[in-house]
């Protein structure tokens, strides 16, 4: 598994923000989409413009977005931020995700989703410009989802202590060596459950589980990525995360390359990802 992870971690890395990164950020795209396609999956755009250019997020499927009433997704975004190479921040997501679609397979109800534009774009004031735009589109057309999961930045580890940021109120190591979820008040469950599954099937993975009270406006780190617009929804979401800039001082530099990652913590959460949500189809 590592093998394949690393794979798809070297193909995403480089520039590809929206604007300085546009035609290697089409490239990933397409890349993406071949390996979903090679699984198997029905391939579905969902496209949109944003100052003066087109992108879209890749939905991958048993046989398109209307196939199930209600859905499991899986997620993770495929840009990244201007000026990094952006291993972390989020080819580990991508790749993490490719892998749980590899060892699950296609199955009703199961939908995996690559999104674009989390970031910062340098031609606009906000942020998550993909992730709004699709859950804009599926709560109009009444999709309902069972669970969803947001891989954002899995695979940086520091068995220092000190080195992992606690915000205050927050009781957890200062050791950056734990994956963190964190889901709002309609996540709870998800975030047991995979704490349950990654028990049997990771014992060695390190886990922190927080509760974001009011959706995260309380902290506004939780809300930094894809999850966020799916909790204004009023769907359950957990983002699944290394928490990203409160522990890699590689975080939206030119530093955060693949071998700063670590493949054997990104195995451990892919497979716990996996049985959860197999507990969760079944």
């Amino acid at each position: 598994m590592k093998d394949r992870l690393l794979k798809t971690v070297l193909a995403l890395e480089g520039i590809r923000d929206g604007e300085y990164g546009y035609e290697r950020l089409c490239e990933v795209s397409d890349y993406i989409e071949a390996e979903f396609s090679s699984l198997g999956f029905h391939i579905d755009y969902d496209e949109f413009n944003f100052s003066g250019k087109s992108y879209h997020n890749i939905i991958a499927t048993t046989s398109g977005m209307n196939a199930s009433p209600e859905w499991i997704a899986v997620c993770a975004h495929y840009d990244a931020v201007a000026g990094s190479p952006g291993a972390d921040d989020n080819a580990s997501g991508v790749a993490s995700m490719i892998e749980a679609a590899r060892l699950l397979g296609p199955r009703d109800g199961l939908k995996f989703i690559a999104f674009t534009l989390e970031e910062p774009q340098m031609t606009g004031a906000s942020f998550l410009y993909g992730s709004k735009h699709f859950v804009k589109r599926v709560k109009k057309a009444a999709y309902r989802y069972k669970a969803v999961f947001n891989l954002e930045s899995v695979g940086y580890v520091n068995k220092s202590r000190g080195s992992q940021s606690v915000p205050p109120l927050i009781n957890v190591s200062d050791v950056g060596d734990f994956i963190a979820l964190v889901g709002n008040k309609g996540s709870e469950q998800l975030m047991d459950l995979f704490e349950l599954e990654a028990g049997k099937t990771a014992p060695t993975l390190k886990l922190f589980k927080h509760r974001a009270l009011i959706s995260g406006y309380l902290l506004p780190p939780t809300r930094f990525s894809d999850h966020a617009p799916f909790w204004d929804a009023g769907y359950p979401a957990v983002m699944i995360t290394d928490t990203a800039m409160m522990r890699n001082p590689n975080y939206h530099t030119r530093h955060d390359t693949s071998d700063t990652i670590s493949l054997e913590f990104m195995k451990q959460v892919t497979k716990a990802l996996v049985k959860t949500v197999e507990g969760l189809l079944d």
